[in-house]
């Protein structure tokens, strides 16, 4: 990671796949160069809101990627660039070589995806927690919910549940023909 004088690394935040690897630069900027290089990703820019602001990163890949597939998109508060890995394999432990955590990098969980994810994607469609309830076959959505018991027409009681009030106690001690009377 190198920076000029006067600029600052971006917030950056990135994941990747088997096959490619994201580099979000969580600002907004203007006056954009970026290039990208088969082992490193140089960016610079100016804060949209800010323009004393000037942003500068280089980073400096843990494998090799191609260059000449590269996309990026402006998503207004910031800038995600999909980086294509020269080889589809093996996930990488780390986006730089750089042995020190970078304080300005981060992983962004909201498209990272692990290796045992990748696998599972192939073998079946994700629908989340109801993934399993939602597919299967063999019955329709009147008797997915049987159990409940929605449709029986018993009829509801509340002569089983015990009294919250101690007035209506006393009422009950005293039996329903014995009510005590107000005094006249």
């Amino acid at each position: 990671m190198s920076a000029a004088a006067g600029s600052i690394p971006p917030p950056v935040s990135w994941a990747q796949r088997s096959d490619l690897v994201y580099v979000i630069i969580d600002v907004e900027c203007k006056d954009i160069e970026q290039k990208v290089t088969e082992n490193s990703f140089t960016f610079k820019g100016v804060n949209a809101l800010d323009a004393s602001k000037k942003y500068e990163v280089t980073l400096n890949f843990f494998g090799t990627v191609d260059p000449e597939k590269v996309t990026s998109k402006n998503i207004g508060r910031c800038l995600e660039f999909t980086i294509p890995k020269k080889a589809s394999g093996p996930f990488w432990p780390s986006l730089t070589t750089d042995k020190t955590k970078l304080h300005f990098l981060k992983a962004n969980f909201a498209k990272w995806r692990d290796e045992s994810d990748d696998e599972e994607a192939g073998d079946a469609k994700d629908n989340g927690m109801f993934g399993n309830f939602l597919s299967n076959s063999g019955g329709d959505w009147n008797n997915k919910f049987d159990d409940f018991n929605v449709d029986d027409e018993e009829e509801d009681s509340d002569d089983n549940i015990p009294s919250l009030s101690q007035n209506d106690e006393e009422e009950e001690e005293a039996g329903e023909g014995d009510k005590k009377k107000p005094a006249a």
